[in-house]
């Protein structure tokens, strides 16, 4: 099974560039699934249903999401209706959304969710607890998992990768909007990286124009955050797995323009 994962999608700019590039990163890894973290899709905040729909017709199979992912309330219908779309699972449980999606093409599946870290981070429940629940829940464990943690430190990141190993296929983390270089499978078989970075502008600061973030740390005085739209970079990993759900490879992505 071969799969590419794409890092924080921010705004226009990063999801124009997934409509431009995902057909010839399609084809050059031969993936079977595709998958985005799509928590700021929308002007980097949040998601909504024209945005959504545009990606799932350039070929997006689903998309993980974070602590964003209801900023916006007008697409809270759609959260609650979209299968491809999963939400935190360590959220409460009358949370808008869906915690898990099972993938299907031919004779392969994989099963996706997500989760949110507690340090420096927006309050949840435990994301150790929150696995370990869903886990020995499962009705067909060995169908492979990809856990898509989103968390601010790299600590917490680090240890819930070693928490799952055994159990997961694929854990990516996302949230920092900066591509960590650590990609590796760990003893358990299980593909891993602290964070897959953002698909966006980097001539930013984690996609915002830089001015506006350079001001708030000079003179402390808020601004309206703007999408910046220059330096697009594409930040994504593509992961390989054997017939046993164990991964074989892990490969980081970054594609860019250079910055003027």
């Amino acid at each position: 099974m071969r799969i590419l994962f794409f890092g924080d999608v921010f705004g226009k700019p990063g999801r124009s560039l997934i409509m431009q590039e995902l057909p010839r990163l399609r084809h050059e890894y031969k993936a079977d699934f595709v998958i985005l973290n799509a928590e700021n899709l929308a002007d980097g905040r949040g998601i909504t249903e024209k945005v959504a729909k545009a990606l799932w017709h350039s070929g997006v199979d689903a998309m993980t999401s974070g602590n964003h992912l209801w900023d916006r309330e007008e697409a809270l219908s759609y959260i609650a209706k979209e299968k491809r779309l999963v939400r935190p699972l360590n959220y409460p449980a009358n949370s808008i959304g869906n915690i898990s999606c099972r993938l299907e093409k031919g004779n392969l599946a994989l099963d996706i969710i997500c989760l949110t870290g507690q340090m420096f981070m927006p309050p949840c429940d435990s994301a150790f607890h929150g696995f370990d629940t869903f886990w020995n829940s499962r009705k067909e464990p060995e169908i492979p998992l990809l856990v898509d943690f989103h968390a601010e430190s790299t600590a917490e990141k680090r240890a819930f990768a070693w928490h799952i190993d055994c159990r997961a296929a694929v854990m990516v983390g996302t949230h920092t909007h900066i591509q960590t270089a650590d990609s590796e499978i760990l003893p358990g078989g299980m593909a891993y990286i602290t964070d897959v970075g953002m698909t966006g502008s980097h001539d930013s600061v984690i996609g915002v124009k830089k001015h506006i973030i350079l001001d708030r740390f000079v003179n402390n005085i808020p601004q309206r955050f703007e999408t910046s739209d220059k330096g697009l970079m594409i930040n994504a990993v593509f992961i390989e797995l054997d017939n046993s759900g164990k991964a074989r490879e892990i490969r980081r992505i970054w594609t860019k323009e250079e910055l003027q």
